[in-house]
């Protein structure tokens, strides 16, 4: 190899302005898709493939013919690509401490990167988040070093698991082969929390969908139960520190006039433990449903019984930001809820 060549399949770079030409010219090794990087607007599994061809044919086309490799930040299910399933962020699933579950999720993410096309995925993040201060502690299963080691089980459901027969020094190389028509196995199947709520009931039960309101209105409709469901908002890594982890506008002024006039059960949808400690006398059930993906069904499906719950906290839920960091197992330890508290409950008949 040249030193052209060296450095330049040491590279990789953001797909945005490459073409096949740069790919050949300039031996680029590597290629990956930021965030909300894609080839159009709600792209195809079809247009993604075409466009990793397309880049895989200029670095074929190299006097070496070395394939590159496309990478792309798939941590919780193919996210970046259009009505690809979500699945619950690592902070959630964290909860479950369940690493048979973690495994499947990373199979059923791999085969969805596979279909458009991407050999390589930016996962799993396995980092141990011991502030959640930190913009980026929803990637974190746990603040437990032995919950985050046992949730590395998503790693073979990426790569697929060795072969019993496998012997050590031996090459060994996962591949699946995808017929191209595998590319539907990407298909709609999100809900919101609110429409899974609304499959959930009988349909004689009236369901009131209502933004910020107020006292006067709450109480002036004979209301038997409110479901309350507020959280963080939208954000990524560095664009999520936060120094202060207060429940965002309008979040506390929905909880105190929604839970102060009727029976209420709060949904907290965060990345992270957040203060809400003067909240909690007025509310009659607090669920903590973390980032759970692009299925509000699973939401509803305990919130109405279809399913107990059963998750436990991974996470150190703080009153205060000022006792942060604090860990399980510090000597000054006085969380709101400890690690591993979490209620259980029955399916309901």
């Amino acid at each position: 190899m040249t030193l052209e060549e060296k450095i330049g399949q040491m590279v990789q770079l953001e797909r945005a302005n490459m073409t096949a030409e740069i790919m050949r010219k300039y031996h680029i090794g590597s290629l990956l898709s930021g965030g909300g990087s894609v080839p159009a607007d709600r792209a195809s599994p079809r247009q993604w493939v075409d466009m990793v061809n397309t880049f895989q044919k200029g670095s074929l086309s190299t006097r070496l013919g070395i394939p590159m490799i496309y990478g792309i930040d798939a941590v919780h299910g193919h996210n970046n690509v259009y009505k690809a399933t979500i699945f619950p962020h690592n902070v959630g699933l964290g909860v479950t401490r369940d690493p048979a579950l973690v495994k499947k999720i990373g199979a059923a993410t791999a085969l969805e990167v596979r279909a458009t096309g991407i050999p390589y995925a930016f996962a799993p993040c396995i980092a141990v988040c011991r502030d959640p201060r930190w913009g980026r502690c929803y990637e974190s299963y746990s603040e437990d070093h032995k919950i985050v080691q046992m949730m590395t089980e998503i790693i073979p459901g990426l790569q697929g698991d060795v072969p019993a027969n496998f012997q050590r020094g031996t090459p060994f190389c996962f591949w699946q082969r995808l017929n191209a028509w595998i590319l539907m196995l990407i298909s709609p199947r999100s809900t919101t929390i609110l429409k899974g709520i609304q499959a959930a009931v009988d349909p004689s039960t009236k369901i009131v969908f209502k933004e910020n309101p107020d006292t006067k209105y709450v109480k002036s409709q004979g209301f038997s139960h409110a479901i309350v469901v507020v959280g963080e908002l939208p954000y990524a890594e560095t664009a999520g520190d936060n120094l202060n982890l207060t429940l965002p506008y309008p979040g506390p002024e929905i909880i105190n006039n929604v839970c102060g006039a009727v029976k209420c059960v709060v949904v907290i949808v965060s990345g992270r433990p957040l203060v809400i400690e003067s909240y909690v006398p007025k509310i009659d059930a607090l669920v903590a449903a973390w980032l759970p993906g692009s299925e509000g069904q699973g939401v509803a499906d305990v919130l109405f019984g279809d399913h107990g719950f059963t998750g436990k906290l991974a996470r150190t839920w703080f009153k205060r930001v000022d006792q942060l960091p604090m860990n399980v197992g510090d000597k000054h330890y006085d969380p709101l809820f400890p690690f591993g508290f979490g209620l259980e409950t029955k399916p309901s008949n």
